[in-house]
């Protein structure tokens, strides 16, 4: 990830976000069937989300994400939802 500091500035590298966001995604497929990694799964899933934040997307547009909690909600038998991992400063 390529992050630079410019006069109280902070520049994001847009394609190392996303290369970024895309490892996390696939972590989550890894991680999805081992209950004992809940903390991790969560941490993954708002990453993802706060990515989305640094790239200017809102998150609640983000159906991929939505349907990653669904699929992990029916693996785990939880209850997130989109508007869990919303983030905004």
């Amino acid at each position: 990830m390529s992050v630079q500091k410019i006069d109280r500035s902070i520049l994001v590298d847009e394609k190392a976000m996303r290369f970024r966001k895309d490892e996390l995604y696939k972590l989550v497929n890894e991680i999805m069937d081992q209950h004992d990694l809940e903390t991790l799964m969560i941490a993954t899933l708002t990453k993802i989300a706060f990515t989305d934040y640094l790239l200017g997307l809102d998150v609640m547009e983000n159906k991929r994400l939505e349907s990653m909690i669904n699929v992990v909600n029916s693996n785990r038998g939880t209850n997130h939802e989109l508007h869990d991992f919303y983030i905004r400063f």
